[in-house]
């Protein structure tokens, strides 16, 4: 993928597909499940990407951290550059620029990895920071509760099932942006830009909605690879891969199911 910026998309049989679909009126479900079917040889495999690696392993080895007594040292012993009493923001800060870090070292930088860096870092702090009633007036001691609240079972899969759907709605809109503009106007697919705005929002639902798939397997796997020797990013990895192979199947399921 490397840092390619696209216009329309491709030409291939199966991307022209995803146009027809487009301009045809098709349904969300129908689009997002042809765009995945077709971006996939064009998508790195997360299991080999460094940033996505990265990303992952933290979201799994932070809220351990926050489990413990000293904290910071901890999250420090994570590569994460933080002070004494971190807040969620600054945590947040330290895991993106980590990532950074990580990459700059092992080489191998994606889109793809950048989406999930960001995606990543989306999800510790909005999923977190449900946890606290202001955000910014909310005390280290408070953050580090929040933050250790999503190392059980249920709320990992909270977090993990964020992550995903930010991610996979991502990879959507990275194929998808261009190209759906070039759809609005007189006679087209969306004749205002309202009509192409409620389609975005069909989309970002319809990828969090698919994205239950990863809530009722990410508990279980967070807790038993923790309690089983713990989590190396080779494993996060893995979990990486399992995860958007799931997605891919729910997002083709759905896509059938409403045909």
């Amino acid at each position: 993928m490397g840092h390619q910026h696209l216009g329309k998309l491709p030409g291939s049989r199966k991307w022209r597909q995803v146009v027809d679909l487009i301009s045809g009126g098709a349904d969300v479900k129908d689009v997002a499940a042809a765009t995945s079917k077709a971006a996939e040889s064009q998508m790195i495999d997360a299991s080999n990407d460094p940033a996505v690696q990265h990303a992952v392993w933290l979201l799994t080895q932070i809220p351990i951290a926050a489990r413990q007594e000293n904290f910071a040292t901890e999250l420090r012993k994570l590569g994460l550059q933080v002070g004494n009493r971190p807040s969620l923001i600054e945590v947040v800060t330290a895991m993106t620029e980590a990532v950074d870090r990580h990459v700059a070292r092992v080489g191998g930088r994606t889109d793809l990895g950048e989406m999930a860096q960001l995606s990543a870092a989306e999800s510790l702090n909005v999923v977190a920071g449900r946890e606290l009633p202001d955000l910014f007036d909310a005390t280290p001691e408070k953050a580090q509760a929040a933050l250790g609240g999503l190392g059980t079972v249920s709320q990992f899969a909270v977090l993990a099932r964020d992550f995903f759907a930010r991610l996979s709605r991502r990879q959507l809109g990275y194929f998808l942006s261009r190209e759906l503009s070039q759809h609005v106007g007189v006679n087209s697919r969306f004749r205002t830009i309202r009509d192409h705005s409620d389609f975005e929002n069909a989309l970002d639902l319809h990828c969090h909605e698919a994205s239950r798939i990863i809530k009722e397997f990410s508990g279980e796997w967070f807790s038993k690879h923790t309690y089983e020797g713990g989590i190396n990013e080779a494993k996060a990895g893995r979990f990486a891969h399992v995860a958007f192979k799931k997605l891919r199947e729910e997002l083709r399921h759905r896509r059938d199911a409403h045909a």
